[in-house]
């Protein structure tokens, strides 16, 4: 069976739990034919930390849990490549409405027995702390490939946001700047009478903290993804230099 036979089953005929994780085992990543950013850091100025995930699959983290992914995971997942690989990791934050995400042999799957589109799939976050944390930071960049289920990635199409705590409190704040700038083809599905296009979106994230006039004890990047939705990568970058303009990969459609 082809991804695209199973994704329309799993629109067609309430999908079994075989069709939807059969969903997540698709690897387009290690078969070469997706050309998204698992790890392609940008040029920063200032003093920097960089990092990514490049294979997030059970036999690089075991013990993480099974279908549908509600068992909560044996610790973060920590990074693989980059200069200051293995800094942080990537923890469960939450479960979703029915499954929760967890590795499979291709990817960090979203689970869950849910036919409907954009439905809750749980929230994961790069906690930062410790020798993880770039004194001073000013600039994060946060960089995100995410496969769609029924044509959405996030839930709720929400960008991921920055938590930060310093000793006067925690806050959040939004990305100052977004793009989706890949968006592989990845099958259709059939949903309201007609075939809609599914994509591996690479998205990236800049957030501006030169704001913030206390020292920041500690930050997490979190996000939300849409149950079966796929996480095949991230990046993490971090800076001092206070970064005003948009250094982003150009946005497409």
């Amino acid at each position: 069976m082809t991804k695209t036979t199973a994704i329309a089953f799993a629109s067609l005929l309430l999908a079994s739990v075989a069709n939807a994780e059969y969903v997540a085992d698709a690897d387009p990543v290690t078969s070469g034919n997706q050309p998204g950013s698992i790890y392609s850091p940008l040029t920063l100025s200032g003093t920097t930390k960089s990092e990514g995930w490049t294979k997030l699959t059970a036999a690089n983290y075991p013990g993480n849990g099974s279908y549908p992914g509600n068992s909560a995971w044996v610790g973060a997942l920590g990074s693989q490549v980059g200069p200051n690989a293995g800094a942080n990791g990537l923890a469960k934050v939450s479960n979703g409405t029915s499954g929760g995400p967890y590795p499979t042999s291709a990817s960090i799957y979203h689970g869950g027995y849910g036919t409907t589109a954009n439905t809750f799939g749980g929230t994961l976050s790069v906690p930062v702390s410790g020798s993880g944390l770039l004194s001073g930071v000013k600039t994060v960049i946060f960089q995100l490939d995410i496969g769609e289920a029924w044509t959405y990635d996030l839930f709720d199409d929400v960008a991921p946001v920055l938590t930060y705590t310093t000793s006067s409190g925690t806050y959040t704040i939004s990305a100052t700047y977004a793009s989706r700038y890949v968006k592989y083809p990845n099958g259709q599905v059939y949903m309201n009478g007609t075939w809609e296009d599914l994509y591996i979106n690479s998205r990236a994230y800049q957030f501006n903290l030169s704001g913030v006039t206390e020292t920041i004890l500690s930050y997490s990047v979190s996000f939300s993804g849409v149950e079966h939705s796929q996480v095949y990568g991230l990046g993490l970058q971090q800076s001092t230099a206070t970064l005003t303009t948009n250094i982003l990969p150009t946005n497409i459609p």
